[in-house]
Order: structure tokens, then sequence, then C-alpha cells
């Protein structure tokens, strides 16, 4: 089978880049044919701007996908991120030559301009229930600008009367949660068009054998939609030691917050080389984001090592992780049930904490190894094929 995938690359490389690239290794290590069709949004202000006017529709991009098309004549066109450079233009494209088109959805952005339903420290769902998102705009939820909000609230809106999302065979999510946003929302998609696909890394190494300790760990950006602040008031008031790697927005603070709590040290930027031997040496991690994730890659690598998380019950996370099972749940937003929940997990006896540690690694062998992923792609492209029900009609050069 011959898969075109097609994605913006965002201008500074982030998670859903590497997750772009390694479903391509992976599908070509399943013997799929697959070609890449990358934008690039640009880094420069000007460029950036010139680029988000033809949001709506780029031509360039239009033609571009049409000539990869009749060269390569894939059999499934399978688009990961639209905005902005490639635009809704190269839906329309495949559609012409009646190719069946799988779409991700890494994040919200078709029913919300923010992308990531947060805004200024708190959850904003105002969008979901809005047939034209005016609140989002009012408030410049994308970029901190209301032009620039209405123009990608347009792009979307004007597709969905053009019935451009609607050219899409699947929408592929990652978790039940995700699928129950977009099919309670306003886009108007029915549920059947979306499928359920969870992510995967490649099972990690193991290097040095060493006994875990007593510390937690938190890896990840440095930013309020994370939790940082719960974190931090957390473990402000208790002996349980805290490493923190990442880096972002609030560095200094939790540097500051460090040199005031000797329990809680900040390490800097986690290597990814050293990521699994720092998550196989700790008791468990901490994950308390308090917005929507879809599928946090941190925590599959944390079960792939046999790592318990203790995580908002929000979300993805609220089905990733099992409470008393493979890591415990506490409130959202919510530092005092954190820090309950830290008390509980450091009273359990060894043989507990290993019940735990080996129902984490079976959850990453059931559900997030490459096979697996590859396996739900598979048949994902397969009933694609099979539900468009025609040939791929090429028109010729």
């Amino acid at each position: 089978m011959k898969i075109l995938i097609i994605h913006s690359f965002y201008r500074e490389k982030g998670g859903e880049d590497n997750m772009v690239l390694g479903k391509i290794a992976l599908l070509k290590d399943a013997s799929f044919e697959v070609e890449l069709l990358a934008f690039q949004n640009p880094s420069h202000v000007l460029s950036a701007l010139v680029v988000l006017f033809f949001a709506v529709f780029n031509v360039s991009s239009f033609f571009k996908t049409i000539k990869t098309i009749r060269k390569y004549q894939p059999d499934i066109v399978h688009l990961h991120n639209w905005h902005f450079a490639a635009s809704p233009s190269v839906i329309i494209a495949a559609h012409f030559f009646k190719i069946p088109i799988v779409l991700t959805a890494h994040n919200f952005r078709l029913i919300c301009p923010s992308a990531i339903l947060f805004y200024k420290g708190d959850l904003f769902l105002e969008s979901l229930k809005e047939k034209f998102p005016w609140t989002a705009i009012k408030i410049g939820a994308y970029r901190n600008s209301s032009l620039q909000t209405f123009w990608l609230a347009f792009t979307v809106y004007l597709h969905k009367k053009l019935k451009t999302w609607q050219k899409v065979s699947r929408f592929i999510v990652f978790s039940e949660f995700m699928k129950d946003i977009f099919v309670q929302s306003t886009f108007g998609i029915p549920a059947n068009k979306f499928t359920i696909k969870q992510n995967s890394i490649t099972d990690p190494p193991f290097g040095v054998s060493v006994a875990r300790k007593n510390h937690f760990v938190f890896v990840g950006r440095l930013v309020v939609e994370k939790g940082i602040d719960v974190l931090l008031d957390a473990f402000a008031n208790t002996n349980f030691q805290l490493l923190i790697y990442g880096y972002g927005p609030l560095e200094q603070k939790v540097r500051d917050f460090a040199a005031l709590h000797q329990n809680i040290t900040y390490k800097g930027a986690l290597p990814h080389d050293d990521l699994f031997d720092e998550l196989r040496k700790c008791s468990a991690l901490i994950f308390p984001s308090i917005w929507f994730e879809g599928m946090p890659l941190t925590v599959i690598e944390a079960f792939s090592t046999g790592t318990p998380v203790i995580a908002s019950n929000l979300g993805a996370m609220s089905t990733m992780i099992q409470d008393h099972y493979n890591g415990l749940h506490f409130e959202a937003g919510n530092p005092v049930d954190l820090a309950q929940k830290l008390a509980y997990w450091s009273a359990c006896s060894e043989n507990e904490k290993e019940l735990y540690s080996q129902r984490a690694r079976v959850a990453y062998e059931k559900n997030y190894t490459p096979q697996a992923n590859i396996q739900r792609l598979e048949s994902i492209y397969a009933d694609v094929k099979s539900e468009y029900g025609l040939k791929p009609q090429l028109i010729e050069n």
C-alpha cells in the first residue's frame, strides 16, 4: 500500500513533528511505501503573516499536492498538520483524485482557534458550543491576537461550509475523551468518522540496571498548562524529593522556588538519551497538566520503563492511567490532593509499588508498542479503502 503523508512542520520542531517522522519510519519498517509531502511554516514574522493570509486556500500548496499525487499515485493520503502552510487546499486536491483521506487531529484546532482548549491558566471551552467562535476572537485565543484568531476561525468555518472537512474519510484521535469532545462540539462530523489510535514509542534499551529510589520526577515544558504551579505548591510543604527536568517560560520561577525548598531540585533540560534511565531511577512520574492533553508521550515513556504515573484526572490521563492500578489520579489543579496522593504512594510497601510497576509495563506492551500501533494504523487504512469503495482515478499529466 502506498501512503502519502502530508505535514506542515512547525517553526520550532516539536513533539508533533517528531511523531510524524517516527510514524513514517514505522510504516517503512512495516513494508509500506511512504512519501512525505512537507510544508514549512516560516520563522520570519512577515513571511509567516503572508502564509497565514493564504491559510484559507494556499494555491501553491494545492498545486504542489496535485503534482505529488500525479507522480506518486498513493492509495491513501494521510494528513497531519494542515495549519497553516499546507492549508485545507491539500484536502481538496486529494479529493479531486478521489483518494481516501485520513486526518490525524493532534489537537483541537478544528473546533477552537486556541487549539488546546486552554487560555490564560484555565480551560477554555466556549468554542465547543458556538457555531462561530466569537468569544475566542474577542479574547485573542490564538497568539493573543483577535485578528489572527478571526482569520484562523474563518478558515475552519469557511471549509465547514464548503464541506471540505466532510471530504476526510477518517479522523484519527488519541482517546475516547478526545473523540467525545469533537463529536459533542459544533464541528458537525458524526462519531463514525472518528477512530481512536494511540501513540507508540520504540521499546527503550535497558542500559545499566539500577534500584528505584524514593524521589519523584517531572519531565516536560515549564508552562502554565503543564500544571507547574500545582506541582510546586504540592511539594512545597512536604519532605518528598522532586527532580524537575525541562525548560520554558516558567524556568526562572522554578529556579527561584527550588532555591527556597531543599526538597525540590531543578535539573534543566533532560537529553532524550538520558530520559529512560532517569525514569527507571525514580519512584514515580508526576504529570500535573491542567489542560486536555492529546496523548502525552511522557506517560508512555514512563510506562515503557515500568514507572507508575501520578497524574491529573483529566482528559487522556483519565484513561491512560488506571487509578490504584498502574498509577494514581488526583484532582486536576488541586495541589492539596496531589500532596495527599504523594503521601499515599510513599506509604505503600515495596511489594505494592512493584505491582504498580509491573502493570505500567504491561500497559505499554499491550497498547503502546510500535507493533500495536502499526497494526491499528494498517486496520484503519484497510477500512478506509474498503469504505471508500473506489480505485483512485488519477489524471494523467
